[in-house]
């Protein structure tokens, strides 16, 4: 992936200490790899590009790379063609996002669909507006992705980056990085292995490109808002689940 996608989102730590510093930096390199900026087994950029696109020192950007690699989201290979890789994280994610789910509340969980709902409807209304010809080929294919995905981290990326593309087809960088972040939120608590891709999703997705292609703004909106609204509809049965058992 290039190097300007892996910007959508990464954004340099308001506090100037270095351990928030290093905490930033690591939790935009997370969320990066939650949504599918960054994919399993993809090579990170040169520590002074990295460095320099999130704002930060080449040290700072050395610590927080210490920190994913002890949470094994990471590997560095030495040698000819050496450096800094992504890994696959599946079981960790699962963990992690458990864990999560069984402590959250219905409140927060469904506070964070509203943003996204949002987000998202906002996105797809404005993509009906102004996206080009290109925009719509690249949510069909991403669309296709999801619905070919055989793998909870091949359902995770597609769906992301579709949620994604659809600031990019708004033509609007400030509400893409919105939606990066929220997805950073969304994605590793919704796509997780042994929970299974929903045919509703695939629905979904064909209805938001439809309304689109089609330049109807509002469909475009009510379909993108209905399907955040199912999915967070999905976590909140997931936590009640978790918290039960």
């Amino acid at each position: 992936m290039e190097i300007g996608a892996l910007a959508l989102g990464l954004v340099r730590p308001q506090d100037d200490s270095v351990s928030k510093l290093v905490d930033g930096v690591v939790q935009q390199l997370e969320m990066a790899m939650a949504v599918g900026v960054l994919t399993d087994g993809e090579r990170l950029p040169s520590e002074a590009e990295l460095a320099s696109k999130l704002g930060v020192s080449t040290v700072t950007l050395r610590q927080a790379l210490t920190v994913l690699r002890d949470r094994g989201l990471i590997e560095t290979r030495r040698g000819r063609g050496g450096g800094s890789y992504v890994q696959d994280s599946s079981d960790t994610n699962r963990e992690r996002a458990e864990a999560q789910l069984r402590t959250m509340s219905t409140g927060k969980l469904r506070d964070l669909g509203d943003l996204a709902g949002a987000l998202t409807g906002a996105a797809a209304q404005l993509a009906a507006l102004r996206a080009l010809p290109e925009d719509v080929a690249r949510l069909e294919g991403l669309a296709q992705n999801f619905a070919d995905a055989t793998s909870a981290g091949a359902r995770r990326r597609a769906d992301s980056r579709f949620h994604i593309e659809l600031g990019i087809a708004a033509q609007s960088s400030h509400l893409t990085t919105l939606i990066v972040q929220a997805q950073g939120q969304v994605a590793p608590l919704l796509w997780v292995p042994e929970w299974p891709a929903s045919d509703e999703t695939v629905k979904e997705h064909a209805l938001i490109v439809t309304a689109i292609r089609d330049r109807d703004p509002d469909a475009a909106q009510r379909h993108a808002a209905a399907h955040c609204a199912r999915e967070v509809r999905v976590l909140i049965d997931r936590h009640l689940a978790l918290a039960a058992s």
